[in-house]
């Protein structure tokens, strides 16, 4: 019978201070047909022994820093995994992230073991997400190839992969702006594009988000919202993003309200070059509302 061979490399730190420790996890998997291909049971059984390993893989770095904030009880700080096979000629097919999630998306029933893989990735060395190693550079979170792939496979999966680009630290960007570009380009100007430009400008800003959204501007967006539809559809969407943003909700519930000015309501005018004044002032009149219905309960 063939077998799948899964290997996942791992670094992280460990102790009370900065030291590195690299490990090791190798699983063997049956596969289920002599083929030069995997099934849709292969990919989930590959999938669900990478999950499980990465849970625990991320216990052999448990947080044990004594003079800092405990950072979700494990300092894991980057992984790469290898899917290898040999199809009916003995020819070894060898597969990494992006390779696999290719294949995975293609399948609708695996796409909760996707965003699993998503969430599993996350609240790695000091609460941030878990990169990829790259043997020169610093390789994409881990997830990336996951969640675009299934957002190739339909627009439906951007809500999705907005949640996923909160977990970035996007303050420290690798190929973020350029696949937002490349999803745009993909569909076009609709509802879920919309609501990720926007986000683009609010939770998802990170370096580069200011930049990106003068460049959609110039690039399509402007005259996509000439449409009184989607101009509607855009400012509800502007909407939905501020009640979604976690900065909106600790500022709600922590703070003054002249720190919910600053911090909040100051970002509507970020659009100041699509809305006119008039739809600025609602919006900035519905955030204040929101202040004043929570804290006055």
């Amino acid at each position: 019978m063939t077998k799948i061979k899964i290997s996942i490399k791992a670094y992280g730190l460990v102790g009370d201070d900065f030291d590195g420790k690299e490990s090791l996890q190798e699983k063997i998997l049956p596969k289920e047909a002599l083929d030069s291909k995997l099934t849709e049971i292969d990919l989930k059984q590959i999938l669900e022994t990478i999950i499980t390993s990465i849970k625990d893989i991320k216990a052999l770095y448990p947080d044990q820093q004594t003079d800092m904030i405990r950072h979700n009880d494990n300092r894991l700080d980057s992984i790469k995994f290898e899917v290898t096979y040999f199809d009916k000629t003995d020819v070894c097919q060898m597969l990494e992230e992006k390779a696999l999630f290719q294949q995975v998306a293609k399948y609708n029933n695996l796409a909760p073991l996707i965003l699993d893989y998503c969430n599993v990735t996350d609240d790695g060395e000091e609460g941030s997400r878990v990169m990829i190693t790259h043997e020169y550079d610093e390789g994409p979170p881990a997830g990336t190839y996951a969640i675009l792939a299934l957002v190739d496979q339909d627009k439906k999966w951007i809500s999705n992969y907005i949640e996923y680009l909160r977990t970035n630290a996007l303050d420290h960007e690798v190929e973020q702006m350029w696949d937002i570009k490349n999803i745009i380009t993909k569909y076009g100007w609709c509802k879920e594009t919309y609501e990720l430009a926007i986000a683009r400008q609010i939770s998802c800003c990170g370096q580069s988000g200011r930049t990106q959204f003068e460049r959609l501007i110039n690039e399509g967006l402007k005259t996509a919202l000439d449409n009184k539809n989607h101009k509607t559809l855009f400012l509800d969407c502007i909407l939905k993003e501020f009640i979604e943003w976690d900065a909106f909700q600790f500022r709600l519930k922590e703070g003054s309200k002249a720190y919910f000015q600053i911090y909040v309501v100051s970002y509507v005018k970020h659009f100041d070059a699509l809305l006119t004044q008039i739809e600025i002032t609602t919006i900035e009149t519905f955030l204040l509302q929101k202040w004043d219905e929570h804290n006055e309960s």
